[in-house]
């Protein structure tokens, strides 16, 4: 499988799409480095191909000690807790210094899809897809597992881009090697990357039916992961079926898969405040939303959790909590995450309509609109020139007079001639 266009064409195209910014993230220069070294290993013939990744491994290693690329976190590949971190120089140099040892491909694939994810969620969907494509040219004597995952993802990111033939081929390839193979794993997986494919095309029978599907082999497999992602699924179909009580369960379910997961917990949490929002109990949002505020340090969970509290303390009433949130998402929004940022101050604005006070609503409002136009964010833009309210004007004695005129016709309106020579000026 060979790239569709150079790593730095890639980049320059992602960048294109960034409305603005002048890079995707912190990490661009170590992603580009990287992608550009596994193009030129990928391209290599097969015994020069350790030689090269041992160099790739050596600038990566050397650009580390000199620059501190990668994030802040190349100095260690765990947290403070244990945790392994994958996706960073230095694991991905410690991989390529085996290449291509049988025993070093599962780790080897591990560590470039986790770099190929974080490329993928700064919006180098391009960039990602080209590093993938050539991890699978890398990955022969990578588990059958590992390289159906490679699959998986490069699906997941065909069908954000909206090609999505090309994402069921992909996704069908890997339960292929599954199939192939007898890794049962991957006929789950693809199971459920089918079921999100279903949802996107409108197909919401077969997407229940394979979100279903992918929890109960789930279940049977012990694949926590896949679970949460499948109850997940269920939550959203069942919820705009207006079945709350089952989207409820299911979305309880897949908060308690994800509970060994910080991040994946708190991005539950804000799915299930929302839905609970939704089925009118804004005192359980609230208590979601809240939790996700004590769970993450994230500006793309924090966001929406502080707009999910916003709105729903309008409804409660809740003046100090309203200015509270409005004033933590001021601090805490920043131009890397515009279109959170502007749902939050769209969020913001009916808090204080529902409050009674138009004027802080607009200004609301107006910020969100502000941040929509200029990211592009139409239908943000359209819901807020449509939610924002005209301010009464001052008025003098005789165009005050007119506006009470009016006003009591909603009772009695007139039948004949009726506006009195000074009401006319």
């Amino acid at each position: 499988m060979s790239g569709f266009r150079s790593p730095l064409d890639a980049y320059r195209e992602d960048l294109s799409r960034a409305h603005g910014r002048p890079r995707l993230a912190t990490d661009d220069e170590f992603w580009l480095i990287l992608a550009t070294g596994l193009r030129r290993i990928a391209q290599a013939s097969g015994r020069s191909r350790p030689a090269a990744a041992r160099r790739l491994a050596t600038i990566l290693v050397t650009l580390t000690e000199q620059d501190g690329v990668g994030g802040g976190l190349t100095s260690s590949t765990h947290t403070a807790d244990g945790t392994r971190i994958t996706g960073r120089p230095l694991g991905i140099a410690d991989s390529l210094r085996q290449f291509p040892a049988p025993e070093s491909g599962s780790a080897l694939v591990t560590e470039l899809r986790a770099a190929a994810a974080d490329v993928e969620e700064a919006g180098g969907l391009l960039l990602a897809r080209e590093m993938l494509t050539d991890v699978l040219a890398l990955a022969a004597h990578a588990p059958p597992v590992d390289r159906g995952l490679v699959y998986i993802q490069l699906g997941r990111i065909a069908r954000t881009l909206g090609e999505l033939d090309t994402a069921r081929d992909l996704i069908v390839a890997a339960g292929d090697i599954g199939r192939d193979t007898g890794t049962r794993e991957l006929e789950v997986r693809e199971t459920m990357a089918l079921g999100v494919l279903a949802r996107t095309r409108g197909n919401h029978p077969a997407a229940i039916a394979y979100f279903q599907a992918a929890a109960d082999g789930a279940s049977e497999l012990g694949l926590v992961d896949v679970s949460g992602m499948a109850h997940h699924g269920l939550m959203i179909e069942t919820a705009d079926r207006g079945d709350m009580d089952a989207a409820l369960r299911h979305g309880w379910q897949a908060l308690s898969a994800a509970r060994s997961e910080r991040s994946r917990e708190a991005e539950m949490l804000v799915n299930l405040a929302k839905l609970c929002e939704e089925a009118g109990y804004p005192e359980a949002a609230l208590g979601g939303y809240t939790a996700v505020l004590a769970r993450t340090s994230a500006p793309r969970l924090r966001l929406p959790a502080l707009a999910g509290t916003a709105s729903v303390s309008g409804r409660l009433r809740d003046q100090a909590r309203v200015a509270d949130a409005a004033r933590r998402i001021a601090e805490e929004s920043s131009e890397a995450f515009p279109f959170e940022a502007s749902r939050a101050w769209l969020a913001v604005g009916r808090a204080h309509r529902a409050l009674g006070d138009d004027d802080a609503a607009n200004a609301a409002t107006a910020r969100a609109a502000a941040l929509a136009r200029a990211h592009g964010f139409h239908e943000i833009s359209h819901r807020a020139e449509q939610e924002t309210v005209a301010v009464r004007a001052p008025l003098t004695p005789g165009g005050l007079e007119v506006i009470r005129t009016l006003e009591t016709w909603s009772e009695d309106p007139p039948l004949g001639h009726a506006v009195s020579t000074s009401s006319r000026g």
